[in-house]
């Protein structure tokens, strides 16, 4: 299983949407193809579908559809516990096999293992029966979903994640540094970095490149500016690690140099203090918490970063407590009636696309799915299913979803717009399959991760040189490669 090279914001679905069931017979098999055609309000018919949480899903789909269709009779099926497992893949396979819903809520590594299975259905003939335009869609998150099912469309995304630089516009000019571009690669941009002058004291800290607030080890940086260029550090097929070559050398070197000087932040372990802010979604369930260090740039105390469109919805807002998906908690406090003061400033920012290798300017691996609307192979209501993903991913919810989601929609039409800023950043460059399709051992990039990332603070705390922790990497991860190969039965 691949490692993602982003922390995802969380499986978000933003508005309500009618679903149309029908009564037919069929399959990706051999059996006929069931006309499509519209439901009365009269007509009776039934879908099951597996969401996330039932509850959720009566609030943002099931209410509206039972209004409009009162005798459809729609089913839910829970996935909370699957997404909760230790295996989500194997959890989902079991509960397709189990429950036989219809439409299916999945994740992209779900769907690209499934898909691999046989288990979905392939949409390729249902799209063009039905005439249903993808030309509405970046091709870049159609692409994505091919390559994910093997060549073949297995279901449909609404939203996307993917990445941008930010940069705060005041701090350049107070500095009279050039704003970054679109294009730059990452050799420009730590150099940019550089440029700034460093405050490491906690509460005055300043970093010319802040990490995403999502990242989480030391060598997170150094893997996404390698894959950048090509390098690929571990390959499961071969049984082969080659990260102790002088095209990595040059990369770690740089990066340790900027952790060694400030001018690139080190990601904390701990929360820290001075705040922290969460935006929940999926009924409260999923979370991402933006807390401590981590909202650095968003204080105004780093000149970059890169992350993902969530953060530009906590900056240079008010934030408000005790309601909405959005809290906020901070251990800075007025004193007058427990009033909590925000750690956000208004900050003159934009942002231009994450840097990117010359050699590859219009492709990124930043890119991923937020989720995968599908339908089981074996599904006995095709239409109804097919009416279900087609409307999930159409161009009224997208719409209603552009006004109230943080998301990235897949729809061009309803692109996300702020004014004055550059958000095109996050659309232009193209998914790099060479890197989103890698696929490694369960656990192992982690793990790999995790030595790679002791090594590293070895060598930023002078304990050890480059090239040694690069022959400890190269010998720890060949044993790590070797393991868990033979674990997943490939060695």
């Amino acid at each position: 299983m691949r490692k993602n090279g982003m922390r995802k914001s969380g499986l978000l679905t933003w508005a309500l949407v009618w679903v149309v069931a029908l009564s037919a017979c069929t399959s990706s098999g051999g059996k006929e193809e069931a006309a499509l055609s519209g439901l009365d309000r009269e007509d009776k018919g039934s879908l099951k579908v597996a969401y996330f949480n039932e509850e959720a899903f009566y609030m943002q789909y099931g209410n509206a559809f039972q209004a409009m269709y009162p005798n459809i009779q729609l089913e839910v099926v829970s996935t909370e516990s699957v997404f909760n497992a230790e295996d989500p893949v194997a959890e989902m396979e079991k509960l397709l096999q189990e429950q036989q819903p219809d439409a299916i809520y999945l994740t992209e590594e779900q769907y690209a293992e499934l898909a691999k299975k046989g288990l979905l259905y392939d949409l390729d003939a249902v799209v063009k029966q039905d005439q249903f335009d993808l030309d509405g869609f970046l091709p870049s998150v159609i692409e994505l979903l091919k390559a994910r099912g093997g060549g073949k469309l297995y279901g449909l995304s609404p939203n996307f994640s993917s990445q941008a630089l930010y940069y705060n516009k005041d701090m350049f000019d107070q500095y009279g540094i050039p704003y970054p571009t679109d294009g730059m690669s990452w050799d420009e941009v730590l150099q940019l970095a550089a440029r700034f002058p460093v405050k490491k004291d906690e509460d005055d800290a300043l970093n010319g490149l802040f990490q995403s607030s999502q990242t989480s080890d030391l060598f997170e940086l150094i893997r996404t500016i390698g894959q950048a260029k090509g390098l690929i550090y571990a390959d499961s097929d071969a049984g082969t690690v080659s990260i102790e070559s002088p095209e990595w050398k040059a990369i770690f070197q740089s990066v340790i140099d900027g952790y060694k000087s400030g001018s690139i932040s080190m990601p904390s372990d701990g929360g820290g203090a001075g705040g922290a802010a969460t935006m929940r979604s999926m009924g409260g369930k999923m979370t991402v918490r933006i807390g401590g260090d981590s909202m650095r740039f968003m204080s105004g105390q780093a000149a970059m970063t890169i992350d993902g469109p969530m953060i530009m919805n906590f900056m240079g807002m008010n934030m408000k407590m005790g309601g909405g998906a959005v809290a906020a908690e901070s251990s800075k406090s007025s004193g007058s009636g427990g009033k909590v003061e925000s750690p956000f400033k208004d900050i003159n920012w934009d942002v231009v696309t994450i840097p990117v290798d010359p050699s590859q300017p219009d492709v990124t691996g930043s890119m991923s799915l937020e989720s995968v609307f599908s339908i089981n192979a074996t599904s006995e209501s095709l239409p109804a299913a097919w009416e279900f993903v087609k409307y999930a991913n159409g161009e009224q919810l997208a719409k209603t979803g552009s006004m109230s989601s943080p998301s990235l929609s897949s729809r061009t039409a309803f692109k996300k717009t702020m004014e004055g800023k550059n958000l095109d950043a996050f659309y232009s460059l193209g998914a790099n399959s060479q890197i989103l399709l890698q696929t490694l051992p369960e656990g192992f990039a982690d793990s790999f991760a995790q030595l790679a990332s002791g090594q590293i603070k070895k060598v930023v705390e002078g304990a050890q040189s480059v090239d040694d922790a690069l022959k400890a990497i190269q010998t720890q991860g060949q044993n790590l490669l070797t393991k868990a190969n033979v674990e997943a039965g490939q060695g």
